[in-house]
């Protein structure tokens, strides 16, 4: 049996720790030694959280709603704003995790936020996961994350996919499930697999979960039809002005 590497051990060390809702970002290993690239452990031990074992071309909603529902219920991931200005409160918190799969069945990593008080969004684990079954390179589908004041998606939001090396030290973000080691994800047919990010939103007694692909086609899901229901086409939209703060995403109700 080959050696697993030192910061794969760590990881497993780590996720048997308990108790334990997320890691921070400062505690886990990145590729090439880039903050960008942080890698998460896997698979997230929460009760409500499932391993799912289905031969599905896609994600499968039984393993992403669960997350999403497990995501709002972490420490400041949901109506952590202030009611009087409507900015987040000292505890709010964005937690983002990985959607990934084995060879066996479907996974989400563990949560990841940024240092207790620090302000910002959280920072998905971009350089993959670590699973303490399967160990690494695992296509990655996907990423999921809260926002605590009840938003919708950002501009930020709507760029974030998986990620693959392309050349010399080039990182670049695509539209299918993929390996940081650039194995593509292929469904029966032997065809990629798109990839999707989730959101977690809204508010714990009337939460919202939305999830849109590459080209931005966002869906809402519908809990009556237990089913996605396509709600409009969104881009990122620019800064109305020199210095200003990006504006919300342009939408286009479909």
């Amino acid at each position: 049996m080959r050696p697993r590497p030192f910061w794969s051990l760590l990881l497993l060390v780590l996720a048997c720790a308990s108790p334990r809702l997320y890691f921070l970002s400062s505690e886990l290993p990145q590729l090439e030694n880039n903050p960008k690239l942080i890698v998460a452990p896997g698979p997230w031990t929460h009760p409500d959280v499932p391993v799912v074992y289905a031969d599905l071309g896609a994600v499968p909603d039984d393993l992403v709603l669960p997350a999403l529902k497990a995501l709002m219920s972490l420490p400041g991931a949901m109506d952590a704003c202030d009611a009087n200005t409507g900015r987040p409160r000292p505890d709010a918190t964005e937690y983002c995790l990985a959607v990934y799969r084995t060879p066996n069945d479907w996974r989400v990593s563990w949560p990841v936020r940024k240092q207790v008080g620090e302000r910002g969004g959280c920072q998905p684990p971009m350089g993959g996961v670590v699973d303490q079954d399967f160990g690494s390179d695992l296509p990655i589908f996907g990423f999921a994350h809260n926002h605590p004041c009840g938003t919708d998606m950002s501009n930020a939001d709507l760029r974030v996919f998986p990620a693959v090396r392309l050349g010399e030290a080039r990182w670049t973000m695509i539209e299918y499930a993929v390996s940081p080691g650039g194995k593509l994800a292929r469904d029966s047919r032997g065809r990629p697999i798109p990839a999707w990010a989730w959101l977690a939103t809204g508010h714990a007694d009337a939460p919202r979960f939305l999830k849109w692909n590459f080209e931005g086609d966002v869906f809402r899901w519908d809990e009556l039809k237990r089913s996605w229901r396509l709600e409009a086409r969104c881009e990122p939209a620019p800064p109305s002005n020199i210095g200003s703060t990006l504006s919300p995403p342009k939408c286009y109700p479909r």
